[in-house]
């Protein structure tokens, strides 16, 4: 029996491209985890929540956003020091994380340095007065935000191996679906649950069984090539987007229990890899004429400035 009190992820209505992408983000780490944008209300972190129930033994290890350097990378056990007159090393939030899945709600409103280190460790080394230790740190990074609260440079947003905007639906069948599902669960959540055990089940098993064969999937030199000429195509700058890409195919196979990836497996992970990364033409980003002609001073400010400097 499902025990805890948590909304099944497969009781969620309608959110198609972000349970899509979540399975993505938690079947293949090399993916790059996933940033969730969206508005209030359309069940960003329902869905990270309930994602506790298809992932195993893995956690999902919560980054507040009051985190600082030393609960984030460890720091000296002073309790263990006082006690003990010896010096030892905690492990912070990094350390826990490994394995596991590292969530950050309102991922905007985190320090950027600390957000920035969160998606850059690979080996981390800690060194806090005069100790110095080092462990390799390796999670599945997910983050959610409302853009209206605001937005992440682009230099953060390429770090994230995808993102998906999550929208208010709009058609009136699936939303009063939404408030039927809503007011059952509220009237008897263990009994709301329990009505989507077998599919919680089966979903759960399916992530488990892509987690075990997406490192044995084979990415052909075509796949390759379709990979680059995409990103190209949308003038993504480095090439963190055909890496990303090629890895949340290979998900995408692996959901599908192939052991090869499709040109429609690169063209559904281009739906979460690309959107973020895209650029305009570099004729194009050059700025725009219009915005130069609002800079300059017109000539009548022109004169009175030359007067004044007379």
């Amino acid at each position: 029996m499902l025990t805890n009190a948590i909304y099944p992820f497969v009781a969620v209505v309608g959110q198609e491209q972000l349970k899509k992408a979540l399975q993505i983000a938690l079947v293949n780490q090399k993916a790059g985890g996933l940033l969730i944008g969206g508005e209030k209300g359309t069940a960003k972190s329902t869905l990270v929540r309930a994602a506790k129930e298809i992932i195993g033994a893995q956690k999902i290890v919560d980054l507040p956003l009051n985190a600082t350097e030393d609960m984030l990378f460890g720091s000296i056990d002073i309790e263990y020091a006082v006690s003990k007159g010896e010096r030892r090393f905690s492990p912070g939030i990094l350390s826990r994380a490994t394995g596991n899945i590292l969530y950050i709600d309102e991922a905007n409103l985190l320090r950027q340095e600390l957000l920035t280190a969160v998606l850059d460790a690979n080996a981390s080394q800690v060194e806090r007065d005069g100790i110095s230790f080092t462990h390799s740190v390796s999670y599945t990074v997910i983050g959610t935000m409302n853009p209206e609260e605001g937005v992440l440079p682009g230099h953060i947003l390429d770090r994230f191996g995808m993102y998906v905007d999550s929208q208010s639906e709009k058609d009136v069948v699936i939303r009063t679906e939404i408030i039927r599902r809503s007011l059952a669960c509220g009237s008897d959540i263990q009994s709301f649950r329990n009505s989507y055990f077998d599919e919680t089940e089966k979903l759960a098993a399916k992530i488990a069984l892509a987690r075990s064969i997406v490192e044995e999937i084979e990415v052909s030199e075509a796949m390759m090539q379709l990979a680059a000429q995409m990103c190209a195509q949308a003038f993504c700058a480095g090439h963190r987007a055909e890496i990303y890409l090629l890895e949340a195919a290979k998900a995408i196979a692996a959901l599908a229990e192939r052991n090869y990836v499709l040109p429609k497996d690169v063209e559904e992970a281009a739906m979460f890899v690309l959107p973020h990364r895209m650029r305009k033409p570099p004729e194009q980003q050059q700025e725009d004429p219009e915005q130069q002609e609002e800079e300059q001073p017109d000539e009548n400010e022109q004169q009175d400035q030359d007067e004044d400097s007379e």
